[in-house]
């Protein structure tokens, strides 16, 4: 087991325990291992920010269905490495990266994690100017990040742990490196995602330099 494989399985065990913010954190260990094995010569922000960015389909549709988050930008107090500042879902999540593992160097970013329960996960994604909410399902999002990405195969773990997405169960020792595959299973589902609407927020933001 590598560092991918660990901090899937030690993700997975902090969810079923309910542990939200130790799962968070080893989920994105999970998505910065896989980047260092994609990007071995590049620094921790922009391989995170560059796999995630990949990879926001996968994201979007385990963590929050039925949001789309590819190209969208979030009018946020959140530094952004995008030409124009405006930080979009990578940003983000890196943000949360730092932020999970004690980096608490950006005083405007709020982040909390609202459980889904029997609610969908859309309604707990809520987004303010200092303040963002992720459901806990965003745990899966990164997770399905590491896990399906080609750097994952290879990966072993004990039998048993999955991931889940409406009614499909991935089997994670079945599912190593299978992102081409998930990508079909997913768009199959024809599932409709609408896209958040942040116009009128933008007069009243400021990039964070």
């Amino acid at each position: 087991m590598n560092e991918i494989g660990d901090s899937v399985k030690t993700a997975l065990d902090h969810w079923e325990k309910r542990e939200w913010n130790a799962a968070m954190a080893d989920a994105c260990a999970a998505v910065d291992a896989t980047a260092k094995e994609r990007y071995p010569n590049l620094g921790v922000a922009k391989r995170f920010r560059k796999v995630v960015r990949s990879s926001l389909d996968i994201f979007g549709v385990m963590a929050i269905p039925g949001v789309e988050l590819t190209d969208v930008r979030f009018p946020v107090r959140v530094q952004s490495d995008l030409d124009d500042k405006r930080p979009d879902m990578a940003d983000i999540l890196y943000q949360v990266h730092r932020r999970s593992h004690g980096h608490d160097d950006e005083p405007h970013f709020n982040f909390v994690m609202a459980p889904v329960g029997k609610s969908s996960a859309s309604a707990h994604f809520r987004v303010e100017p200092d303040r963002i909410q992720l459901p806990t399902s965003a745990v899966i999002g990164l997770l399905a990040i590491a896990v399906f990405s080609p750097e994952a195969k290879g990966q072993k773990i004990p039998d048993g742990y999955r991931l889940s997405w409406g009614t499909h169960t991935f089997f994670v020792n079945i599912w190593w490196g299978w992102q081409d595959h998930f990508r079909d299973v997913m768009y199959a589902d024809g599932t409709r995602r609408v896209t958040p609407d942040f116009a009128s927020r933008w007069a009243d933001w400021t990039p964070v330099k």
